[in-house]
């Protein structure tokens, strides 16, 4: 039997992208359907993630100020869906991008660290948006309660009316906590008893993220507990005194904007020179850093152009908790 031999025009090199194109689908639809037959599990491990993370910074609280566990309050940063979906198309995105200049395989082992990498400062970045609208907010709220003090309303009546027009928002879920947490049984304690204004105050000052906020808290454990106008005057001296802090902050944002405008110019004018060569000389790029070592060293140059950026914006910050 003779054995049959093909002609050279059976085959079509136009079309052997398909080699490496079906198996990276194949793995992208398998995470997709995982993602999706598993979508609350892995909602309800990412909740989980977040409850530790709480738990861990509570543990490095000295002793007197951990809160009693009736008071545990987890600040909502970042809702669990969001940041599933953020894991997974960061993770896809990764991987699709890697199967462009490296095996497939390694694609997929280096995409694991870099999710994880690229998630925990996504993370950060929700933290940070959350105590940043706190903030925001805080000034304005603290006026109002000063306000409705003055006009005669007791703490809680002060507080429920502030909570019924309150934008949805940080400062809102957290002050609700105050209310909803006053009069609830306290668990350490011995012989029972519940949870008074003051407890609450101090047990949120010690778990909410934002310092500001903390201080405000503070100053408010001190005051719930003392006759309606102290309370009043108290109040109403922290809002001027959040007043005068919110303009030195701004003065000092004022005057380190040149540094944060001039780190994201170089970062920038980097990232477009980078983008120009790899447009126009991409073959070059592909060999440059294909393999593991020119990960490696895409990794570095990557840094390299991002690190002005990051520096300008995490050098221009500034605070002021001390009113």
């Amino acid at each position: 039997m003779e054995p049959i031999v093909l002609e050279s025009g059976v085959t079509h090199p136009q079309t052997a992208w398909l080699i490496t194109a079906v198996p990276i689908a194949l793995a992208v639809a398998a995470t997709l359907i995982v993602v999706v037959l598993l979508r609350a599990r892995l909602i309800a491990a990412l909740t989980g993630v977040a409850i530790r993370r709480a738990a861990v910074r509570r543990a490095t609280l000295p002793t007197m100020l951990v809160p009693d566990e009736a008071l545990i309050f987890n600040p909502p940063s970042v809702p669990p869906g969001r940041l599933l979906a953020i894991c997974v198309a960061v993770a896809l995105l990764l991987f699709l991008v890697g199967a462009l200049v490296l095996p497939m395989f390694v694609a997929l082992m280096l995409a694991g660290p870099l999710t994880a990498l690229l998630v925990w400062v996504m993370v950060q970045y929700y933290e940070g948006r959350y105590v940043a609208r706190l903030d925001r907010d805080l000034t304005a709220a603290m006026g109002r309660l000063s306000a409705a003090l003055k006009g005669g309303n007791s703490y809680r009546q002060a507080l429920d009316r502030l909570l019924s027009d309150m934008p949805a928002g940080p400062l809102r879920e957290e002050w609700r906590f105050l209310i909803d947490r006053q009069g609830t049984p306290l668990l350490n304690v011995t012989g029972g008893g519940i949870a008074t204004a003051q407890q609450v105050a101090a047990a949120l000052a010690v778990q909410t993220p934002s310092p500001r906020h903390a201080t405000m808290l503070n100053h408010l454990a001190v005051a719930v507990g003392q006759p309606q106008d102290v309370l009043a005057a108290r109040v109403t001296a922290a809002y001027s005194a959040l007043q005068a802090s919110e303009r030195r902050r701004e003065e000092a944002v004022t005057e380190l904007a040149q540094m944060r405008y001039s780190g994201m110019a170089v970062g920038l004018a980097g990232m477009v020179m980078a983008l120009y060569l790899a447009v126009t000389q991409w073959d070059r790029v592909i060999v440059a850093y294909s393999g593991v070592l020119g990960a490696v060293v895409g990794s570095v140059v990557m840094s390299a152009l991002l690190l002005p950026i990051i520096g300008g914006l995490l050098l221009a910050r500034a605070d002021d908790v001390d009113y």
